[in-house]
Formats: C-alpha cells, structure tokens, sequence
C-alpha cells in the first residue's frame, strides 16, 4: 500500500498544474487560431462568391442596356435612312418637274432675229437717251460749280461752312476718339480686376492644396505614430506575456523539481524505516528464524534494488520529461520570434505600401495639373492665333476697300475725260454747223441790213439776258446765303447741344480757344 501511494504522487501533483501552463497549450491555442483563420476564409470565400455575383449582375445589366441602346440607335438610323431615301425622291420629282417648266419656259421665250433686233434697237435708244441725260446733269452740275467758284460771297461762305464742318467733324473725331479711349480704359479695368482676380484665386488655391497637403501629411505623420505606438503596445504586450509565460514556466519546473526531490526523500526516508523496523524485526526473530533473516535480508535487498531501478526510470523519464518541455519552450519562443519578424515585415510591407499609394496619388494630381496648365497654354495660344487672324482679315479687308475706291474714283476720272471730249466735239460740231448757217444767211441777205439787225438784236438779247442773269445771281447768292447760315447755324447749335450735354469745361478746345 505504501508503494502504491508513493507511484500515484507523481501522477497527482501532474493534475494540479492549470490548463494555461500545460505544455499543450500552444498546440491548443494553435488550433483555436487556425479554427478562426478557417472561419474568417470561409467568410472572404463567401463575401468573394457574392461579390462576384454582383460584379457579373452588374456587367449583365450593362450588356443589356448597351444592346437596347444600339437597337434604339440602329432604329433610328434607319428611320432617318427612310426619310432621308423618301426626301431625296421628293427632291427628284420637283428638280424633274422645274426642269420641264425651264424647258417649257424657254420654249415659250424664244424670239425670232427680227424681234431680237427690234428690242437691241428700243435698248440702245433708252440707254442713248439715258446717257444723253445724264450727260446734261453732268455739265448742269459743272457749269453750276464754276459759276459758284465765281461768286466771293458764296465762297466765302463755302470756306466758313467748311471751317465749321472742319470743326464738328474734329469734335466729333475728338469725342468719339475720348470715347474709344474710354471704353479701352474700361476693357483694361475689367480684364485687370478679372486678372487680379483670378491671380487672387490661383492664390488661395494654392494656399488651400498646400494646407490640405499639410493636413495629410499631419494626419499621415500622427496615423504612423498611432500604428508605431499601437506596435510598441503590442510587441511590449508579447515581450511581457512571453516573460510571464517563461516566468510560469520556470515555476512549474521548480515546483515539478522539489516535488521530485521530495518524493524522492520521502521515499528513503520511509524506506530507511521500513529497513530499521525489518532489522529490529530480523532481531527479535534472528534466534528463531535465521532461513527468514537470510529470506528477508535477500527481500530487502532486492526490494531496496527494485526501488532504486525505479527510481533511476523514473528520474530518467522526468529527465527526458524535462529536455522535451525544454525542447518545446525553445521551440516555442523560435516560432514567437518568427512570428514577431513576419509581423515586423508585414508593417513595413504595410508602411511601403502606403508610401507608394501616397505617391502614386501625388503623381495622378501632379498630372492632372500638368494637363490643366498645357490646357490653359493652349487656350491662350488659339486665342492669340485668333485675335492675329482677326487683326489679318481686317487689314485685308481694309486694302481691298482702299483699292476699291482708288478703281472707282479712276472710273469716275476717266468717265469725266470722256463725257468732256465728247462735249467738246458736240460744241466743235455745233460750232461749225452755225458757222455755216450764218455764212449761208450772210450771203443770203444784204450785209449792213444783216449786221445792223444782229447788232439790235444781239443788244437786246445781251439786255434781257444780263437783266435774267442777274436775277438769278441774285437770287442764287440769296438761296446759298440762306442754305450756309442755315447750315452754320446748325453745326453751331449741334455743337453748343453737345458742350451742353457734356458739362462745363468738358469736350475738346480749339486751339486758339486755349
């Protein structure tokens, strides 16, 4: 019975040790990670599954969405087709029906020679009278100027009118160059407050992107200083827990190790008495029963050696016990610092990661920058090239203007050379044709009645004619008098209506009014 209490000791101070400094508590932790890992997979594999589901609904919907728009569109094309095939007939039917009315048309209109001729005759007639008139308007005009050109009055006149004609035109040349100007002026204002404005604005821009970009860069820093701390947490946490741990562990084996020595002094100890007793025993019976001494002695012996052989196993196993639990420990604290240099690089794997997705982003937006100010330089490039085009067109323009009038006024010019020689002629012909008709009368007639008759009525005539004339230069001056005060009056009016209208003091000054 005593054997049997000494081999269950072991056993169960065994029992005693706590579930969480058992040497099977990393396999069992181990199991429990690798059942979560287990379930935290089959959870991404099934929220995978769904979102696949929903990534080929979406391509699905798109797919039929793009296949109505198409047949919408095919649709419509061929129903523009349609109208377009039924406008073109239409259009085909009346350029057939306009071609048959031309040709009907000109069946009706054609003419026979005479008729042409008949017409060419009645048109050089109209257009020899026209001309005739017209160059009766001409010299009308001419002799009305050279008998203005001499009158001093009406020249005089002439030259104030002009004078003052000279003078609105320079007001209102003044006034419009003062409006010009002031319109640019007002051009420059807007397009300078439009600038500042905009350089204001590019300002506070920048001003914002580098606040903004300081914010990131804050948060970023204090983002990194959170996960370096929370690393530092959590590396100190597993330092402390694995010192606790090693700390229980070398408990336990000190523990398990005077249990042991105990075990193994209370052994002796308990076997040194039962020897002393088996002596005392082997005493009182020596005289008696020597066979049961040599018989006990031989017992003791072999007990005594059968409890050394087990003690020796026994010491072996916890020996062996001992190098396998170090073994383990050593196992153990390998695959933590394992653990701890993956997790190590899996945050700077994580740190790298947002480095590069920080700059990647920084690119995109550096990028999109570049493309505005290229857009920006190309606006004002097209709108440079556009304002050159126009400034071009312009001065063109103005050429062919200028050359239009040079052509003009030398058809007008070479107009007037020709009705002139054709008016001279005309005068030439008349001229000769009276010299004739008198040479004929002054041989017809006696030539001191003749000459005395022509003289009377030559007087008469000079008489009524000087009387007529001057009642129409009297008249005339009176009318061109009347026509220039009337016109000085009103550049003159126009002209205080206008200082009026722009105040005292405003408007342009003559120069001698200075």
């Amino acid at each position: 019975a005593a054997r049997g209490g000494r081999r269950r000791r072991p056993a169960s101070a065994m029992a005693t040790i706590p579930s969480h400094l058992r040497a099977d508590r990393l396999i069992i932790k181990r199991q429990q990670q690798e059942i979560i890992h287990e379930g935290m997979m089959a959870g991404q594999h099934d929220q995978f599954k769904v979102a696949q589901k929903g990534m080929w609904e979406n391509r699905m919907v798109d797919v039929i969405r793009g296949n109505r728009v198409k047949s919408k569109a095919q649709a419509i094309d061929n129903q523009h087709k349609a109208s377009l095939q039924a406008r073109r007939i239409k259009l085909a039917e009346k350029l057939h029906a306009e071609q048959k009315a031309y040709e009907k048309e000109m069946v009706d209109r054609d003419e026979t020679p005479q008729q042409r001729m008949d017409k060419m005759a009645v048109r050089a007639y109209e257009l020899k009278k026209r001309r005739e008139e017209e160059r009766k308007a001409v010299v009308q005009e001419k002799l009305y100027q050279q008998w203005r050109s001499g009158i001093d009055d009406l020249r005089t006149s002439d030259s104030k009118i002009v004078e003052l004609k000279v003078i609105a035109e320079r007001d209102f040349q003044l006034d419009e160059k003062a409006a010009i100007m002031a319109e640019e002026k007002a051009h420059d204002d807007f397009y300078s407050r439009l600038w500042h404005e905009g350089y204001l604005a590019k300002i506070e821009r920048e001003e914002r992107e580098k606040e903004l970009k300081r914010e990131r860069n804050d948060q970023q820093t204090r983002t990194l200083a959170v996960q370096l701390e929370m690393k530092k947490e959590k590396v100190q946490a597993e330092e402390e827990q694995e010192a606790a741990e090693v700390g229980e562990m070398k408990k336990l084996w000190a523990a398990q190790a005077a249990e042991e020595k105990e075990a193994i002094i209370r052994e002796r100890v308990l076997a040194k008495e039962e020897r002393k007793k088996a002596d005392e025993y082997m005493e009182i019976q020596q005289a008696q029963k020597a066979e049961e001494d040599r018989l006990d002695k031989e017992f003791d012996k072999n007990f005594i050696n059968g409890v050394l052989e087990r003690e020796r196993i026994m010491a072996e196993r916890e020996e062996a016990e001992k190098t396998k639990a170090k073994k383990k420990a050593i196992e153990f604290t390998e695959a933590l610092k394992l653990e701890m240099a993956r997790k190590a690089e899996s945050e700077e794997e994580l740190i790298k990661l947002q480095k590069e997705e920080s700059e990647r982003q920084w690119a995109k937006r550096y990028a999109a920058w570049e493309k505005e100010e290229l857009a920006r330089r190309a606006l004002m490039e097209e709108v440079y090239h556009d304002r050159a085009e126009q400034v071009r067109l312009k001065s063109d323009v103005r050429e062919k203007l200028k050359e239009e009038q040079a052509k003009e006024r030398d058809m007008v010019e070479s107009e007037i050379k020709r009705l002139e020689a054709i008016e001279q002629e005309r005068v030439e012909g008349e001229g000769l044709v009276q010299k004739r008709h008198q040479e004929e009368l002054f041989r017809q007639m006696d030539f001191h009645q003749v000459q005395r008759h022509r003289q009377l009525q030559q007087h008469a005539i000079e008489q009524r004619q000087s009387l007529i004339a001057e009642e129409k230069i009297r008249r005339a001056v009176a009318q061109e008098k009347n026509k220039a005060g009337h016109i000085m009056r009103e550049v003159q009016e126009r002209r205080a209506a206008k200082s009026a209208a722009a105040g005292p003091g405003a408007g342009p000054v003559a120069p001698w009014d200075k």
